[in-house]
């Protein structure tokens, strides 16, 4: 009889739950992966693309450079960047594992002793007789152990969505780490291709600078026996500044460089790292992935991040909208109780009770109405800025194409004009051993080369650049992990 009134009790909550108005708001709707067909096509004509797989893990090795490799595995280990976002997926793992607890049924023990004593004067002892046979003791000690049971059944799914929702974002934050990672490792290798360059630069500069000092003397010379007249000689002096102003603003940025690489690393700015000049190479195809478009999802770690807090804003309405419903409990209790010690476990101390629960909101001010709308508004906010991100993503991997072309097709021609500024000198050198030109006149075409030279490094700085970009832009080696240690079924 007891059973059917609960059972009847919860039928009319239920019904009462039902009428309650569940807004459902306009949802937005993912993106479809873009197609970079024309992109990757454009590339395969290009005899420095070829069709092959994506990136691996550790890409850093691609470019062959112990030193470098060092300096990654380093900042894999000590980079703060790198701990903080790690130490974010350990916050939000261990959120998701608080949630999944909510699933389970909970159990504790209690044990209580109470020692009260009754005031002559208080309702006790002043309405209970006080004369034998019945006496009311002055003092009452009152010792109960108990064993509460406790579990929530979850009808609607409210627990399970937002255990969901939590494991969503764990998710979503352990890929963000593999994002903060791969941040910091282009970080650190771009940092460490701009300092080798401006090494190789600077060391050019310095023979430029020999050379220009020689170019000063030799007009000196000539213009004290009155071959040239005294502006040529003010022009060379000039061009010597200039080549110092040059050299102090590259050793600035030098250290600026090291600094910077330093931190990424995670030791301290006054460490010593010392590359050796340009040592980075990269002489092969760059590889463009067969299925480019298709899994560029699963291969940015931001793409993937931003999906899985979609599905989590998606879980959270779910469980929004389970609030509408009426929640179950059941609790039990059972124990022993007395009040002497001495007939605590006594059978005849025992004591127990079951107390099932229905909570149904029957009107809670809209407060449960602008929640759902909250998290409707959320989950498009997510979806939005998962759409946007997506095309970000594919325009930063077709401009790296085209980026890449450019920059392998501008050193190409940087290459064939300093060959040209060395067949021009060699030339030059030849007529001077030959008595036809002066040796003036050979300074000067060497005073070219050093430009071309200097140039050519930059272009190889930028093509190496732009294949690390490239690398970056399909997403450094990550696959998307789909599970977590904890996930369950």
């Amino acid at each position: 009889m007891r059973s059917n009134h609960l059972k009847s009790i919860f039928v009319f909550l239920l019904l009462l739950g039902s009428c309650a108005r569940v807004p459902d708001g306009d949802l937005a709707h993912l993106s479809d992966p873009i197609s970079l067909d024309s992109s990757r096509e454009t590339a395969l004509a290009r005899e420095f693309f070829e069709e092959g797989g994506w990136p691996s893990e550790r890409w850093w090795e691609m470019f062959e450079d112990p030193q470098l490799d060092a300096l990654i595995e380093q900042a894999l280990k000590e980079s703060p960047t790198i701990q903080q976002a790690l130490a974010k997926v350990a916050a939000a793992e261990a959120e998701a594992r608080k949630e999944r607890s909510a699933l389970f049924p909970t159990l504790s023990a209690d044990y209580e002793e109470q020692w009260q004593y009754f005031s002559k004067n208080g309702f006790v002892r002043s309405f209970y007789p006080t004369a034998p046979p019945v006496v009311v003791p002055a003092t009452a000690n009152q010792l109960d152990l108990t064993l509460n049971f406790n579990y929530e059944i979850d009808f609607f799914g409210r627990n399970r969505n937002l255990f969901k929702a939590a494991l969503g974002k764990a998710r979503a934050e352990r890929a963000e780490a593999k994002q903060a990672t791969l941040i910091v490792t282009t970080l650190i290798a771009q940092t460490y291709i701009e300092l080798q360059t401006k090494l190789a630069q600077k060391e050019v500069l310095r023979d430029r600078l020999d050379q220009r000092n020689m170019l000063f003397e030799l007009t000196t010379s000539r213009g004290a026996n009155g071959l040239d007249p005294a502006l040529p000689l003010l022009e060379r002096e000039q061009s010597i500044y200039e080549v110092e102003q040059s050299l102090i603003q590259l050793e600035k940025e030098i250290t600026l460089d090291r600094h910077m690489l330093c931190v990424l690393v995670g030791i301290g700015p006054d460490s010593d790292i010392v590359p050796k000049p340009l040592s980075v190479i990269f002489e092969r195809p760059v590889s463009i992935p067969t299925d480019l478009s298709s899994d560029l999802l699963a291969r940015r770690p931001d793409l993937t991040a931003q999906i899985w807090r979609v599905e989590a804003a998606a879980k959270e309405i779910g469980a929004a909208k389970a609030d509408f419903y009426p929640r179950v409990n059941l609790m039990a209790f059972g124990g022993l109780e007395s009040l002497s010690f001495n007939k605590l476990l006594n059978f005849g101390s025992k004591e127990g009770g079951l107390v099932p629960a229905v909570h149904l909101p029957i009107f809670t001010g809209g407060r449960l109405t602008a929640n759902l709308k909250n998290k409707v508004a959320l989950f498009n906010e997510e979806t939005y800025r998962y759409n946007d991100l997506l095309l970000t993503a594919a325009r930063e991997v077709a401009d790296q194409i085209a980026i890449l072309s450019a920059t392998f097709d501008t050193l190409n021609c940087q290459i064939n004009s300093l060959e040209t500024a060395e067949d021009q000198l060699e030339l030059q050198f030849s007529r001077y051993k030959q008595g036809i030109n002066d040796f003036l006149s050979v300074l000067e075409r060497e005073d070219n080369l050093f430009t071309q030279r200097y140039q050519l490094y930059g272009y190889e700085r930028d093509y190496l650049l732009a294949v690390l970009k490239m690398i970056k832009a399909i997403g450094g080696g990550y696959r998307a992990d789909q599970r977590l240690p904890y996930q369950g079924g």
